[in-house]
């Protein structure tokens, strides 16, 4: 507020000259001899007070009400009072606006006022509006400005950027304010978050004091803490400090998680010569330790230091990793960072590429506009690999560290300046005078968590918010599973990607050692997207993961299993392939995988018995001549898509070859199928 304040006066400091001239303009209609003395009395203030002079105006447009000039005149001493605190602002504004309606171009003051009035009410929009409107007063009225009014406009100018911020910082007020991520918030200090993409691990900060028993005094805590739910929609534990190899000494500056969730990168105090504070970058891996064959066994890695990113007379902490594991960003203060007014280093923004060689490169700043001469940090990278939140004390600001976000242009390298959009305060009520920092968000870009200090909590406690739209990165999901290959296909390569449907874009998927893979789905591109699976002599697998018709999922969960073509006499079941009910109509989506499968087809050049199933309701001659329609139905749309008809045959088995109970829902969807054999 005392921003606003301080503004105002500047807006205001010119004394309002009085504009009494008549002529033919219609503005300035024909005033009787009592009016014009009552509006020469209101305004000399030479000989009159305020308050004389307000009842000479209010007396002149008694008698005559179309007298502009009164109004006016009278609109700009109620603001003056109101602004000496003497009234609020409606009746000064009431009064101008009434003579903006009349007549929009009477006087330059009129748009300089009213921006000054919308200022003072925080309705910042309007305020610009109106200045935007005295500053081209010329080209809205084809009159020039007076040379006072030509005096004020560079005043303006040189406040508009403030302006401009009030109108982003307050763009949300009325947005339901963070609260405390209760199933977290201890009497402890919970502070900077980092959630894995999937929404299901939650690693933090957790420091205090504590007594043990048999102490007399409390000794200090600080460890490195996750809290873990079995899905996005689940209340995260209270969380419990990791285990070795964590936490054998105290010092943690934030973390970040692979899409994976097998690569951890963190910020560990790492004491140097001459610098016992250093915090660097270090590197853990949740590591296969035994595979039973009925369970795996993972543990996490020693971290090790990334040698080529730290410095000893430096700080690096708060990393970053993009979701496709190729960009990591993380906040630094060393020599080479941006220098504030006095020459001093600040905390940059910093960026590394991984090499083909699976070394990180020698890290660089952003460019402004994300970095700046003040500190910027914690940054946090959203899974949709465009949108970047940091903390940043810039100016102008709401008050110590504010969240702000930037988009990138991923076409561009992130050195290059072009690729970051203006950054946007997310303004209030996430930030406060107090400051703000850790931002990060849900992969559907809703629900965003962070540290903060505020009413409400009890110390330094996570919050969490549901971003508004504008502020938002893109809709974003998880897929994850696992991959199993059978033994016939043992050591031959398999290639997994994800296909939408519309845009033909097809993305590549890495799967590790232990066939484990995970990666993100774009969602905000409202296409249907199949996730299929390829290797030389393998049967054909694919599955919708994503309808674009139906609700966005928060986490997919997809098991593989790639078989080989050859195993003898084989049904091979095409996955996702629905009808409408009782009819051998095919559904949109489900024609987007038989899309794929001739595309198998055709590369392969296999021919191949389509098998049309069905379940138990119905009378068995029923059901066989609806599975015999709709295995002609797949095999008509396959020869549409360029597929030979003489490679294709069909078979309707009906209810014959249950692979689940019919009692239950669940088993009669298993038995609804269709499938394929390897004919020749």
């Amino acid at each position: 507020m005392h921003r606003i304040v301080a503004l105002l006066g500047i807006l205001c400091c010119f004394t309002v000259l009085p504009v009494l001239c008549q002529d033919e303009d219609p503005c300035r209609p024909e005033l009787d001899t009592k009016t014009t003395k009552w509006i020469e009395r209101g305004t000399d203030k030479r000989k009159y007070g305020p308050e004389k002079r307000r009842e000479f105006l209010e007396s002149a447009l008694d008698v005559q009400g179309e007298a502009i000039s009164a109004r006016f005149e009278l609109g700009l001493l109620l603001f003056n009072q109101a602004r000496r605190g003497a009234d609020s602002y409606g009746a000064a504004q009431g009064m101008l606006l009434a003579v903006h309606e009349a007549c929009p171009s009477f006087s330059e003051e009129l748009p300089y006022t009213l921006g000054s009035i919308a200022f003072a009410q925080g309705a910042f929009d309007d305020a610009l509006s109106w200045f935007d409107r005295f500053i081209r007063w010329e080209y809205f009225t084809g009159h020039p400005l007076s040379p006072r009014s030509a005096r004020r406009v560079e005043e303006v100018e040189s406040r508009l950027p403030e302006i401009q911020f009030l109108v982003e910082f307050n763009a949300h007020a009325d947005a339901p304010p963070p609260r405390v991520l209760s199933s977290v918030a201890s009497r402890d200090q919970e502070y900077l978050p980092a959630l894995s993409a999937d929404g299901t691990l939650l690693f933090f900060t957790r420091a205090g004091e504590r007594k043990a028993k048999g102490d007399l005094v409390s000794k200090p805590f600080e460890y490195f803490t996750w809290s873990r739910r079995t899905g996005p929609s689940v209340p995260f534990d209270a969380g419990e400090a990791m285990e070795a190899p964590f936490n054998r000494t105290s010092g943690y500056g934030g973390a970040s998680i692979s899409v994976d969730n097998r690569l951890l990168l963190l910020a560990i105090k790492n004491p140097a010569p001459g610098n016992p504070e250093n915090i660097d970058l270090f590197a853990a891996r949740y590591e296969l330790l035994d595979d039973t064959g009925d369970e795996k066994v993972y543990l996490w890695s020693e971290p090790e230091p990334l040698a080529v990113l730290n410095t000893p007379d430096g700080w690096e902490s708060q990393p970053a990793i993009s979701p496709d594991g190729k960009w990591l960003y993380f906040a630094a203060i060393r020599p080479g960072t941006t220098e504030d007014a006095q020459g001093n280093p600040t905390i940059d923004i910093m960026a590394s590429q991984l090499g083909e060689d699976g070394d990180w490169s020698t890290a660089a700043p952003l460019p402004p506009p994300v970095n700046t001469a003040f500190s910027d940090k914690a940054p946090y990278l959203h899974p949709d690999g465009h949108t970047l939140y940091f903390a940043s004390n810039r100016t102008p600001g709401g008050g110590g560290y504010d969240i702000w976000m930037s988009r990138r242009d991923s076409a561009a390298s992130p050195w290059d300046a072009a690729a970051w959009s203006r950054p946007i305060n997310l303004g209030t009520p996430l930030n406060t005078e107090g400051d703000e920092h850790g931002l990060i968000t849900s992969a559907d870009g809703r629900t965003a968590y962070f540290s903060s200090r505020r009413p409400g909590t009890q110390g330094l406690d996570i919050m969490t918010w549901t971003l508004p739209e504008p502020v938002r990165a893109r809709a974003s999901v998880v897929v994850r599973g696992r991959l199993e290959v059978s033994e016939e296909l043992s050591g031959k390569p398999v290639e997994i990607e994800l296909r939408y449907a519309q845009s033909r874009r097809a993305q590549a998927i890495d799967v590790g050692d232990d066939g484990g893979f995970a990666t993100v789905v774009d969602l905000a591109s409202k296409e249907d997207v199949m996730l299929v699976a390829k290797a030389e002599g393998a049967a054909f697998n694919a599955g919708l993961v994503v309808d674009r018709d139906e609700e966005e999922p928060a986490l997919i969960e997809a098991q593989l299993t790639v078989r080989s073509v050859k195993e003898t006499d084989a049904a091979f079941e095409i996955e996702d392939i629905h009808y409408a009910s009782g009819s051998a109509e095919i559904g949109r989506s489900s024609l987007l995988l038989l899309d794929l499968f001739a595309e198998y087809l055709t590369e392969t050049g296999l021919s191949v018995e389509i098998g049309g199933h069905t379940d138990d309701v119905g009378s068995d001659q029923d059901n066989l001549t609806l599975s015999e329609a709709r295995a002609q139905a797949v095999r008509e749309y396959l020869i549409l898509q360029g597929v030979p008809g003489r490679s294709i045959s069909a078979r309707g088995y009906g209810e014959g070859r249950p692979r689940a109970d019919n009692d239950t829902e669940a088993g009669r969807a298993r038995n609804r199928r269709t499938e394929f054999r390897v004919t020749g």
